[in-house]
């Protein structure tokens, strides 16, 4: 699984596509780029429905002080449905930061957001609701599914697989040559 990265300044993820999906696509930048924008939209998506990292349910509910403040009664927020948007900008700060072959790193790096992505993640200032980052499984389960026609023409396009059709192709042109020369 991706390690998370948590520190006030940036709270990001770095996630290997070739070694999750046992195929190379590290020149096939624009997939990359497609299955990192999916990644960002799954985890808004998921902390919208008020689940977290892992699919595990944000709490606890907002604090009485925190729902009786103004922006959160501005926001027309309810204290019992967490999903980490008072203003929207935190959530929205989520980018792809690098791009690297098959690597990708998605996060929050904006000096504005990434403490307060930073205090959600750790607990640190507010309470601990960690909605950040995705496992494996979330990843096959909710976002690579999009992309398996696409991934799988990488796979049938290995070395590998290339070295045995060329071998193929190979052998059919020298059983055609022999049949023609008869």
């Amino acid at each position: 699984m991706a390690k998370l990265n948590i520190t006030k300044e940036e709270v990001s993820q770095e996630i290997d596509l070739n070694n999750l999906i046992k195929a190379d696509i590290s020149e096939d930048e624009q997939l990359v780029l497609k299955i990192g924008q999916k990644i960002i939209d799954y985890i808004e998506d998921r902390v919208d429905e008020g689940l977290g990292y892992s699919r595990k349910k944000l709490e606890p509910e907002y604090s009485d002080e925190y729902a009786d403040s103004l922006p959160f009664k501005a926001a027309g927020k309810s204290k019992t449905d967490v999903n980490m948007k008072l203003t929207g900008d935190m959530m929205a700060s989520i980018d792809i930061i690098e791009v690297n072959g098959s690597k990708i790193t998605i996060g929050i790096d904006d000096p504005s957001q990434a403490p307060k992505a930073f205090n959600h993640q750790t607990g640190d200032t507010v309470p601990k609701r960690p909605f950040f980052g995705v496992t494996n499984k979330e990843l096959k389960e909710y976002v690579l599914s999009e992309f398996k026609d696409e991934i799988k023409a990488k796979r049938t396009t290995s070395v590998e697989e290339q070295s045995r059709l060329i071998s193929a192709i190979r052998g059919i042109r020298t059983l055609a040559w022999y049949r023609d020369w008869e």
